[in-house]
């Protein structure tokens, strides 16, 4: 076995007594059952089954002398994960909300949401199909801004992907609004989240055979990854399940080495951010990762986006959770049109359709997708129909247009034959 070689790097520097929050995985749950029976006196204050591990805080001497124990497979730190968007930049007037007309939306997809928790109660997700799973008990308490409910970072994902809300004279639509949200509200009174409480999620879709399409993680780390911690490796676990699993690339750039846990992982899709000028944002996580592979896999647009809350607010917010919120809306459409299509054919997919941005590969992936090209070629996407009374008045006017230019004609032949 052996401590993963990041954390080994980063425990040379600290001193012998500082404590850590440490992850320790076996190879399987009967070697982890040795372990404490050999190990009694140790504290655990968790585990975890979709990878076997136990949740213990240890120190540096510890973690050496563990290190030589023949029954654990790996040591690690409990990392924490951070919500990767950027502070809300304005909370203005909702305006106009433009309605692109697809033909496909997201109907009997299931995506799960990894995040602290949707707030049902505001009008832009109020009416979406949603299942909760709150994996820590605590009393919520449903803090109040400006006289309106908390907006959290997992109600606006949701808004992005299934925003789904009408008034008198408007109406406002996700990318996908019949998508099934799955609701993995990690939330707990400390408001910090870590590998220890994402692994539990896995555990949950594992242990209730949740049935999912898509599982979105909107958090990540700040430490840079090799995809071989814990976390990458449940979520490539995870993708060999037939689910499409979508991170941020984070918002540590702009310099290289700065896509971390989960992003770094082989087989998740990984998403930077652009700016709407179609330039990869300064803020976006850049590859490659600590064993040199190119991340991330594409961009979308994740700076200064609109996003509608309610009837007269909407949020401008930008970070690349935004951008990979926008992606799973839009692999929810492809989803739909082959609920059977792999993570390597979305992949081909995804490649025929994309533009080189002509940045250099760990800073835009493929690039972005050419969303209408991609939507034609699968016809997913129609121009606007237009009204059948509308046809008609257009009709009509032509008719009389053309009436009006023959009589014109008539008297023109006339008068010059005179």
């Amino acid at each position: 076995m052996n401590v993963y070689r990041p954390f080994k790097n980063k425990l040379e520097n600290l001193s012998e007594d500082q404590q850590f929050g440490v992850i320790i995985s076996f190879e399987d749950l009967s070697n982890r059952e040795k372990f404490k029976k050999k190990y009694n006196q140790l504290k655990i204050l968790g585990k975890t089954d979709f990878i076997p591990s136990i949740l213990v805080n240890l120190d540096k001497e510890q973690i050496n002398n563990y290190e030589k124990e023949e029954l654990i497979k790996n040591i690690e730190e409990n990392q924490n994960l951070y919500p990767a968007m950027l502070d809300v930049i304005e909370i203005l007037e909702l305006d106009e909300y433009k309605n692109s007309e697809i033909s496909y939306s997201g109907k009997n997809i299931k995506v799960g949401i990894v995040d602290n928790g949707i707030n049902r109660k505001l009008s832009a997700i109020s009416n979406i199909s949603l299942k909760k799973y709150t994996m820590y008990e605590k009393e919520k308490i449903v803090k109040e801004k400006d006289g309106k409910s908390e907006i959290t970072h997992a109600t606006i994902m949701a808004s992005i992907i299934s925003n789904r809300f009408e008034s008198s004279d408007r109406k406002y639509i996700g990318i996908a609004p019949n998508v099934s949200i799955f609701d993995f509200d990690i939330s707990n009174s400390t408001q910090e989240y870590s590998f220890y409480h994402i692994l539990n999620v896995f555990d949950k879709i594992d242990k209730e055979k949740i049935n999912l399409d898509i599982l979105f993680i909107s958090l990540t780390t700040k430490n840079s990854s090799d995809g071989k911690d814990l976390l990458s490796l449940a979520c490539d676990l995870l993708a060999e399940k037939e689910i499409i699993v979508i991170c941020p690339a984070g918002n540590y750039g702009p310099n290289p080495y700065t896509v971390g846990s989960p992003g770094a992982a082989k087989k998740v899709i990984t998403i930077g951010a652009l700016t709407k000028d179609l330039d990869v944002a300064n803020f976006s996580g850049r590859g490659p990762t600590l064993d040199e592979r190119t991340k991330p896999d594409l961009c979308f647009p994740g700076s200064n986006i609109i996003v509608p809350i309610t009837n007269n607010l909407r949020l401008k917010v930008s970070g690349s959770s935004v951008s990979a919120a926008i992606c799973v809306g839009i692999i929810a459409l492809v989803k739909e049109y082959d609920p059977s299509i792999s993570y390597d054919g979305l992949m081909d997919m995804l490649n025929d359709s994309s533009v080189d941005l002509q940045y250099k590969k760990n800073a835009q992936g493929l690039g972005t997708v050419k969303v209408s090209h991609l939507f034609t070629k699968l016809d997913l996407f129609h121009e606007k129909l237009v009204p059948y009374n509308y046809l008609i008045k257009k009709s009509l006017k032509i008719s009389i247009e053309f009436l009006i230019l023959l009589i014109i004609l008539f008297y023109f032949f006339y008068f010059f034959r005179i």
